[in-house]
């Protein structure tokens, strides 16, 4: 057998393995290419989907399905599948679950596309997603009626205030904001903005920077320039 055939086999095995259900475990193919199989748990037919992530469960419930990193060793799946009825909230070290349905509003709740933000008609939420499902937390100080997405999936603005990974940048002038993106390239990342005095790396102030004259370059071994130095994620080069 040549090596592409042995591989187009392997393949096929690999494909029936993660396919058929073993015991009441259903195994389901995901349309995220990421993620290509994901087990549910065997009492998923209790759940009822709303939107998005959310489902409902037979006692009126609200829960969200999330994804973890399989532990079934005896399927070859990337990912199991659950379902999360608790939102933490957290001040300082402590953090307190509370129940889903307490915190979103499943009717007003919208994901702005293609970025880790959502938002209802109370809060901005932002996911961070991990290995062990993620979780969402409330942005604050960010306004629902007036928050959007601002360039790529991490950042996103509001009236008042422009955020980095669910992070309000403070003491930045959004109505001074420019959003840095470097000449000739392709990348769709943005990684510095600025306003007349202050500029920031993500939400972090870089510091001494001449706002005046800072500016992101391309085809240099630094990122970003002004009138005194050179820089490099945020910091001096």
């Amino acid at each position: 057998m040549n090596i592409p055939a042995a591989l187009s086999l392997i393949f096929l095995l690999a494909v029936y393995a993660c396919s058929s259900p073993t015991g009441t475990d259903q195994v389901i193919k995901k349309s995220d290419a990421a993620i290509v199989y994901a087990k549910e748990p065997v009492d998923s037919a209790n759940y009822k989907h709303l939107k998005y992530d959310f489902y409902i469960s037979k006692n009126g419930q609200l829960y969200e399905r999330k994804r973890v990193l399989a532990k079934d060793t005896a399927c070859h799946c990337e990912f199991e599948l659950y379902y999360d009825s608790t939102f933490p909230i957290y001040n300082g070290d402590t953090t307190i679950n509370k129940p889903l349905q307490s915190i979103v509003d499943i009717d007003s709740f919208v994901w702005l596309d293609s970025t880790e933000y959502s938002k209802d008609k109370n809060n901005v939420y932002y996911f961070y997603g991990n290995s062990d499902g993620g979780i969402r937390v409330i942005v604050d100080k960010a306004d629902p009626a007036t928050f959007k997405r601002l360039g790529e999936y991490r950042w996103g603005i509001d009236k008042d205030h422009v955020f980095y990974q669910g992070e309000m940048l403070k003491g930045l002038n959004v109505q001074k904001l420019q959003v840095l993106i470097p000449p000739d390239t392709a990348d769709p990342f943005i990684e510095y903005v600025k306003d007349d005095s202050l500029v920031f790396y993500g939400h972090q102030i870089v510091a001494g920077a001449d706002a005046k004259t800072f500016k992101v370059v391309s085809g240099e071994k630094w990122a970003a320039e002004d009138k005194h130095y050179k820089y490099e994620t945020g910091r001096r080069y």
